[in-house]
């Protein structure tokens, strides 16, 4: 448990400090982290490109938890911390990437 909280902790702070615009929600029963993405801007079509395509991420999307999910994308953070920094390391660069194109 406390390394999963650390992964969560570490999440937090890459947005934080990288990601602008992707606010992780902490979880309070599970590993699975909410990373809301309302603030980029992007439809749904949009964000789901930007991590499956872009990111190279295979996340579960907010809106098929049902309404109100819309703009949120679910990342477990039950992993190796190197498998999770890859993996946020490469939805930094997918978001700033993004970010620049008109």
């Amino acid at each position: 448990l406390a390394y999963v909280e650390d992964n969560v902790r570490f999440v937090e702070d890459f947005c934080r400090r990288l990601i602008h615009g992707v606010k992780p929600w902490r979880p309070q029963a599970s590993f699975l982290v909410w990373l809301d993405c309302r603030q980029l801007g992007l439809t749904h079509d949009q964000l789901q490109h930007l991590f499956v395509d872009e990111a190279h991420l295979a996340l579960n999307d907010g809106e098929m938890f049902g309404p109100g999910g819309e703009g949120f994308m679910r990342l477990n953070v039950g992993t190796q911390r190197a498998v999770l920094r890859s993996a946020m390391e490469s939805l930094a660069r997918a978001v700033a990437g993004a970010q620049r194109k008109p």
